[in-house]
């Protein structure tokens, strides 16, 4: 494919992902034909790119990635776990309509799945990525030394549940919290996991 064509599709690209992030914003549902039509691009050509609005969320997470969480992390396990929970929930409390949808999006994707999957004989698509997994693997790398590694491995699980979206979700909607004491709790709860597991090491 000649370079300048190549370019233009990765502008009409990343233009119907800024339009989705625009209307989540706005609070609107995205539709392909309503990107198509904020990004100022022909419908078929939309389709062309993305075949379903769930697929175009999926992509939104292109434009929200940035900065990188896991940058110039302390030294100390606690207060490297301690600086990454506080980015992330910073970074997605700020952007709070962006990540529900991506939420929305990627449960769709898995009812659609397993309502067809099995019919089309198709490969399935993880519905999520192992993005925050990675991020809590890299603010817990300190420990891997010191801990037994099945320990390790349990913390690292443990810690990724308690902060990301889906501790968004449960501090906002299920317990209340303003974005402040969310973001809070999150800490706390991880910073009490990797207490308890210090405590279990066998050296402790």
């Amino acid at each position: 494919m000649p370079e300048g064509r190549s370019r233009q599709k990765l502008r009409t690209r990343r233009a119907l992902i800024e339009a989705a992030v625009a209307l989540i914003r706005e609070g609107r549902t995205v539709t392909i034909a309503e990107a198509a039509e904020a990004a100022e691009v022909s419908l078929a050509t939309a389709y062309r790119y993305f075949s379903s609005p769930q697929e175009l969320l999926q992509e939104t997470q292109l434009l929200i990635r940035t900065p990188d969480v896991t940058a110039d992390l302390p030294a100390d396990p606690a207060e490297r776990l301690d600086t990454l929970v506080s980015r992330v929930a910073e970074l997605q409390l700020g952007d709070e309509a962006v990540w529900r949808a991506l939420v929305r999006a990627s449960l769709e994707r898995w009812f659609t799945q397993h309502k067809h999957g099995h019919e089309s004989g198709k490969p399935e698509i993880p519905t999520r990525n192992q993005t925050r997994l990675g991020h809590t693997r890299t603010a817990l790398e300190p420990l891997a030394d010191t801990l037994p590694p099945e320990l390790h491995r349990r913390l690292t699980m443990a810690v990724t549940l308690v902060y990301g979206v889906e501790a968004l979700i449960a501090t906002r909607d299920a317990c209340g919290l303003d974005p402040e004491e969310a973001r809070d709790v999150m800490r706390w709860a991880a910073g009490a996991l990797l207490e308890k597991a210090v405590r279990e090491a066998p050296d402790a």
